[in-house]
């Protein structure tokens, strides 16, 4: 990574946990369904990104989240799940060899049905273990997938969205 590279990456995971924390914490739909755009900065993680600076950086990304949200590590914990098993994930949905390394897990890159694909997944993995870790147990089973699912189809919705801005801009610039 060149060293532009890293200052682009460090500004958009600056912008994005500043619209999580400043905007999308409070973008709720009938106290079910929850947006975390935050989740883009690790899903953009270039795909050459080592597993464990990927995990550190998710820690750290969920830990960041935690102190505004005030809970008690339940983002952390989430996102270094989906940290630990994004090669994996990766390496399923683009199982030729060695392709997970060069990927560049962008709309433009992967096309409409791929890149939604690949954010449903990592988004539910998240969501799956926020709100199962957040309710304590399976006490409030039927609540919990209601909140999974309906915050599944917000994130992925807003995520998607803000990719096709995104993808819409840089090719206006070209």
């Amino acid at each position: 990574m060149s060293s532009q590279d890293i200052i682009k990456a460090s500004l958009v995971f600056v912008l994005y946990l500043t619209l999580q924390v400043l905007f999308a914490r409070n973008l709720v739909l009938f106290d079910v369904a929850f947006c975390f755009i935050y989740l883009v900065i690790i899903l953009w993680l270039p795909g050459e990104t080592d597993t464990l600076w990927v995990i550190l950086i998710s820690f750290a990304i969920g830990l960041f989240v935690d102190l505004f949200y005030n809970t008690a590590g339940v983002h952390a914990a989430a996102c270094t799940l989906i940290g630990f098993l994004r090669k994996s994930i990766l390496k399923s949905f683009f199982p030729s060899r060695g392709i997970e390394n060069e990927i560049n897990v962008r709309l433009a890159q992967l096309g409409h049905q791929r890149y939604l694909a690949y954010i449903a997944a990592m988004t539910f993995i998240h969501h799956l273990a926020l709100f199962f870790i957040e309710a304590g147990g399976t006490h409030l089973f039927l609540n919990t997938l209601l909140k999974i699912f309906s915050s599944l189809l917000f994130t992925v919705l807003v995520i998607y969205l803000l990719s096709v801005f995104v993808t819409n801009l840089s090719r206006e610039k070209q």
